[in-house]
């Protein structure tokens, strides 16, 4: 059965903007850490937005679902530290091994068992690692852009309050 309903609609549209702008926004700092150019970096948004539009599409259809791709947030914050020290190359190689990897654990059916191997704690502190910095960014930012920070924040702050229901997704997605 279809729900179009006004509530469905407004979920899947809060769980691809934020599946999308807040992983984007560390996707530009990685950019930007790695000296990648603005053509380089027009190119790589567009082909993961392509890329994601049409896998989410097609996923969607195929499994008669609601399903959303994106890009990592956490491995693009993992970027962000990595990229001095790491070649252009050698992270279009990590991520299509990476790819290649989730293909073949999906495909086998074989996630849940490797999920179950790795304790929660270890999962939770691994995730607070990679994105730490971005934690301690929003004091930094505060200091150096403080109306795009005050207004993120009167922005999540009011959405909560408007509609609470989805604020949690919200706040899921952004970390």
């Amino acid at each position: 059965h279809k729900d179009l309903s006004i509530p469905a609609i407004t979920a899947g549209f809060v769980a691809v903007l934020i599946s999308y702008s807040g992983p984007l926004a560390i996707f530009f700092q990685a950019a930007q850490s790695a000296e990648i150019s603005s053509a380089m970096m027009t190119s790589w948004v567009w082909a993961i937005s392509i890329g994601a539009a049409i896998s989410g599409i097609f996923l969607s259809l195929w499994l008669k679902v609601p399903v959303v791709t994106a890009w990592s947030a956490p491995g693009t914050a993992l970027l962000v530290t990595l990229f001095p020290g790491l070649s252009l190359n050698e992270a279009v190689g990590a991520y299509l091994t990476a790819a290649i990897i989730i293909f073949v654990i999906g495909v086998t059916g074989s996630f849940d068992r490797i999920i179950q191997m790795i304790p929660p704690g270890i999962a939770s502190a691994m995730m607070a690692g990679i994105l730490f910095q971005f934690g301690i960014g929003i004091f930094t930012s505060l200091e150096s852009v403080p109306a795009l920070a005050i207004g993120m924040i009167i922005a999540y702050l009011l959405f909560k309050r408007l509609t609470p229901r989805y604020s949690l997704v919200l706040l899921l997605g952004v970390g």
